[in-house]
């Protein structure tokens, strides 16, 4: 993910406009898209504000961590498949969400001897 442009960037770019410098040599002086230049001009007439807007990082989860916790150890013997239709999700969700938990799942596989 790329960061966002300085505020010192942004200081130079909106002074240059206002002082009556055309966009298509901010662009071409300061080496940016006439998009950003048009939105940050936007932003800046519409909220006085030259800063950058502050990134979500959290993303919501469809599956809480607690919630399948305490699913699993309620229910241990049942398959992904299972713990899937319950969260309304794919298997593989919540194969994901168990790995990065921690949580292993108990394999109960026959095991076959040489006869």
């Amino acid at each position: 993910m790329s960061k966002a442009y300085s505020n010192d960037l942004r200081e130079r770019v909106i002074k240059n406009y206002e002082e009556g410098m055309p966009k298509e040599k901010l662009v071409e002086v300061f080496k940016i898209g006439i998009s950003t230049l048009n939105r940050w001009i936007r932003n800046y007439l519409k909220t006085g504000n030259i800063e950058a807007k502050k990134r979500n990082r959290y993303r919501r989860r469809k599956v809480e961590d607690e919630d399948l916790k305490k699913y699993v150890e309620a229910n241990p013997s049942t398959t992904l498949e299972e713990i899937g239709k319950h969260f309304k999700v794919r298997a593989v969700s919540i194969w994901h969400r168990l790995k990065k938990l921690g949580i292993t799942r108990k394999k109960n596989l026959p095991v076959r001897g040489k006869k």
